[in-house]
C-alpha cells in the first residue's frame, strides 16, 4: 500500500516537474528537504553525529548543525533534478554541468576491457551518469534495490530515460564481467559501509568499511577504476572532478586502491561538506570506539569511572582489539557554581535530547575551559561517575549521538535515560534496578590481582615476614575516626606484626583529622617493625594504597570508607574491617554495605581492640575470603554499548 502512495505521488511530481523550469524543482526540492529535515528524528541525528565524527576538532556545533541541514537541503534539491531528468538534454548538460580532466574518463572508456567509474552520494550523483551518455559514454549503473519495488523500477525508468542501462536486480557477475570484457562501462557507488565484507580503511581519521567489488572487478577484468566526484557549485550548475584512472594488475593488492579513492572523496566533501550523504552509518563497522570519561573532580568517582573504561577495553579485547582502537580522553568539568550545577541537573533530563548541535546549557553551566574540552571533542562513549555529571553525560551523549555508562546512582528522572547504570548494592537497594542497571557488591575500583602485580617489586622489597596493611578513612556524616580510635587501630597493627615477627605498614586518608594524623604517627612511625606512616594530606604517590595492598598479607581498613573496603577486597587479601565512632544511631548504609559483605565471606567485621589477635589468627590459619567478581558483572552487559 504505502509502496503504491509512493508510486504515484512520484510519478506525479515527475509529471509537474517536467514541465515546470528546473529552478522550480530545485525549490521544491529544498523545501521537500527542509520538511523532512524538521520531521526527522533518528537519521538527523545520526546525520549530525557523523559530522560531528569528522570535523569535531575544526567546527562548532552550530556550524555542524548548519551542515546538517544543507545535507537535507542537497539531497531534497537531488530528489528534485532526478524527478525532471526526462525534459532534460545534452544542450543542458554542456551548459550546467562542467568536467575537469574529461580525457582521462574519453581514455578510460577506450580501454578494450571496459572502464568501472566510481562515484559517490556527493553532489547530485545522479547526474554523473547522464553526463557521461552525452559524451558517447553510457554506463551500465549497479544500483542497490529500495525496498519498495515499484517505486524503485520508477526511479531506474528514470534514471535510463538518459540513456544508463541499470542493471536489475539478479544480474550475475558473469554478466557483469560480460558488459567490461566487451568495453563497456560499469557506473557505480562506492562510499557506503561495506561491513564484515569489506576492507578498513582510514576516513576522516576513523577506520571505516569501504567496497572491494569495483577493485576486484576491475583487477580480474583489466578494466580501468576511476573515481568521479560531481558537486553543485550554485543552483543548476555542477562541476564534474575526473581523478586519474586506476588500473590494478593481477596480482597486486587492492587495499592502496581503496585507499586512494576515499582520500579522494574525503578531498572532496571537505571542500563541500553539506553535499555529502552523511545520513547513513559509514562507520557502523568501524573497530576504533572513543570513550570520554567525565571528572568532576573527586579521586574515588574517577576512579570508578575508570574500572568500568578498564572493563570496556578488555571487553573489546577479548574481541582482538588492542587498546588503540578503545582511545579515552578524561575531561574536568568545573562548574561556575553550585546553583549552575544544581540546575542544570534538574533540567537535564527534558533538554538533552534537544541538545544536539546547540550545547547552550553546557556553556551556561560550565567555566568556558571545561566548556571548550566538551565541545571540540567526539565520543562514541561517555562515562561518569557521580550524581553531579549525570546531566552533563546526557547532554554529551546526545550531542554524539553516543552510548553512556553512569557509574552510582544518577537519580530517578535520569536511570532509565543511559545505556548502563553501574550501582553498588548499598544503592540499589533504594529503587528496583531495570535491564540497564549492573549491581555490584562493592564500588567499582581500579585494584585487582592484575593490577597489584605492577607494584609487587616495589612493594615486596622492603617486607620482613607477614605484612599487616592499615588504610584509615576519616569524617562523613555518620561516623568520626578520632585520636584515639585511629591510634588504637595503629597500635593494634604494630601488635600484629610483633606477634607474626613481621611488619606494618600505615596510610591515612585526606579525610582523615588533623588530630586522628598526628596521633597515628606518634604512637608507630618509630616503632621498629613499622614500614612507614603515610599521611594522605602530604601523600605525593598516587598509588600508595596499591603497594600497602601488595605487600600485605592481611588489610586492616576502616569501615566508613566504602571506596577503602571494596579497593581492599578487590585486592583477593583477607581484609578486616572496624567502625568509626558513630555519629547517629541506628543502621547507616555503611554498617549495611560491611554487614552485606561480611555474610557473604567476602571479609571479616572485628571490634577495634581485636585487630591484633584477629589478624595474627588469619595469617596463622592462612584464612582466605571470597572475592566478587563484579568485573565479570559489568562486562556481561556491557553489550548495551556495542
Amino acid at each position: 500500500m504505502l509502496d503504491s502512495i509512493a508510486y504515484y505521488l512520484v510519478k506525479g511530481l515527475n509529471k509537474l516537474l517536467h514541465v515546470l523550469p528546473m529552478g522550480a524543482a530545485l525549490a521544491l526540492g529544498r523545501f521537500g528537504g527542509h520538511v523532512v529535515y524538521l520531521l526527522s528524528g533518528k537519521r538527523k541525528r545520526i546525520t549530525y553525529a557523523n559530522l560531528k565524527a569528522a570535523f569535531f576538532a575544526e567546527k562548532s556545533p552550530r556550524e555542524l548543525a548548519m551542515i546538517t541541514k544543507n545535507v537535507y537541503l542537497n539531497v531534497g534539491q537531488v530528489f528534485g533534478e532526478l524527478l525532471a531528468l526526462t525534459k532534460t538534454d545534452k544542450e543542458y548538460y554542456d551548459k550546467y554541468i562542467k568536467v575537469h580532466n574529461f580525457d582521462r574518463i574519453l581514455e578510460a572508456s577506450k580501454n578494450p576491457n571496459g572502464m568501472i567509474l566510481v562515484s559517490a552520494h556527493f553532489g547530485n550523483w545522479e547526474l554523473v551518469s547522464a553526463k557521461a551518455f552525452t559524451v558517447g559514454i553510457p554506463l551500465h549503473l549497479l544500483a542497490r534495490d529500495q525496498k519498495m519495488a515499484k517505486l524503485n523500477e520508477l526511479l531506474n525508468q528514470l534514471r535510463e530515460s538518459k540513456g544508463s542501462k541499470v542493471v536489475r536486480k539478479g544480474m550475475d557477475v558473469k554478466k557483469v564481467f560480460r558488459i567490461l570484457r566487451s568495453g563497456g562501462s560499469l557506473g557505480l557507488l562506492g562510499d557506503q559501509n561495506a561491513g564484515v565484507n569489506g576492507v578498513l580503511v582510514d576516513f576522516f581519521g576513523r577506520p571505516a568499511s569501504a567496497a572491494v567489488g569495483p577493485y576486484r572487478f576491475g583487477q580480474k577484468s583489466g578494466a580501468w577504476v576511476v573515481p568521479a566526484f560531481v558537486y553543485r557549485t550554485k543552483g543548476q550548475y555542477h562541476e564534474v572532478v575526473i581523478e586519474e584512472p586506476m588500473k590494478i594488475e593481477q596480482g597486486m593488492d587492492i587495499e592502496p586502491f581503496i585507499k586512494k579513492y576515499n582520500e579522494c572523496l574525503e578531498k572532496q566533501i571537505r571542500i563541500n561538506p553539506g553535499q555529502w550523504f552523511w545520513m547513513h552509518k559509514r562507520w557502523k563497522a568501524t573497530t576504533m570506539k572513543k570513550i570520554l570519561v567525565l571528572d568532576d573532580g573527586k579521586k574515588g568517582h574517577l576512579k570508578q569511572s575508570l574500572s568500568v573504561v578498564r572493563e570496556i577495553r578488555r571487553y573489546r579485547r577479548d574481541k582482538g582489539l588492542d587498546d588503540s582502537q578503545t582511545p579515552v580522553e578524561i575531561v574536568k568539568v568545573i562548574f561556575k557554581g553550585r546553583f549552575h550545577r544544581t540546575l542544570l541537573a534538574a533540567v537535564s533530563p527534558f533538554i538533552a535530547k534537544y541538545s544536539q548541535g546547540s550545547l547552550s546549557w553546557l556553556k551556561w553551566a560550565l567555566d568556558a575551559e571545561s566548556y571548550k574540552r566538551l565541545e571540540s571533542l567526539y565520543a562514541d562513549i561517555i562515562v561518569s561517575a557521580g550524581s553531579a555529571l549525570a546531566g552533563v553525560n546526557l547532554i554529551m551523549k546526545c550531542e554524539n549521538n553516543a552510548r553512556s555508562v553512569a557509574v552510582l546512582d544518577p537519580g530517578p528522572m535520569k536511570r532509565k535515560k543511559f545505556d548502563i547504570v553501574v550501582v553498588p548494592a548499598h544503592d540499589a537497594l533504594k529503587f528496583k534496578p531495570a535491564d540497564n542497571t549492573v549491581v555490584t557488591e562493592l564500588a567499582p575500583n581500579l585494584i585487582d590481582p592484575e593490577a597489584l602485580a605492577i607494584f609487587s617489586g616495589e612493594a615486596l622489597l622492603s617486607k620482613k615476614g607477614p605484612c599487616v596493611g592499615l588504610l584509615l578513612g576519616g569524617e562523613n556524616s555518620f561516623f568520626t575516626l578520632g585520636k584515639d580510635r585511629a591510634r588504637q587501630a595503629a597500635l593494634e597493627a604494630a601488635k600484629a606484626a610483633e606477634a607474626l615477627k613481621g611488619c606494618f605498614r600505615v596510610t591515612t586518608s585526606r579525610r582523615t583529622l588533623d588530630e586522628a594524623d598526628a596521633g597515628v604517627a606518634e604512637a608507630v612511625s618509630s616503632h621498629p617493625r613499622s614500614l612507614g606512616v603515610v599521611i594522605g594530606k602530604n601523600d605525593a604517590d598516587p598509588h600508595t594504597v596499591e603497594k600497602i595492598l601488595t605487600a600485605s598479607d592481611v588489610v586492616i581498613v576502616s569501615g566508613e570508607s566504602i571506596s577503602m573496603v571494596s579497593e581492599a577486597v578487590s585486592s583477593g587479601k583477607p581484609v578486616l574491617v572496624f567502625m568509626p565512632e558513630k555519629r547517629v544511631k541506628g543502621i547507616t548504609k555503611y554498617d549495611g554495605f560491611v554487614d552485606s559483605l561480611a555474610k557473604k565471606g567476602f571479609l571479616k567485621k572485628v571490634e577495634t581492640h581485636r585487630i591484633a589477635e584477629e589478624a595474627v589468627r588469619v595469617i596463622g590459619d592462612k584464612v582466605s575470603f571470597a572475592v566478587p567478581d563484579d568485573a565479570k558483572c559489568i562486562r556481561e552487559k556491557l553489550y548495551r554499548l556495542f
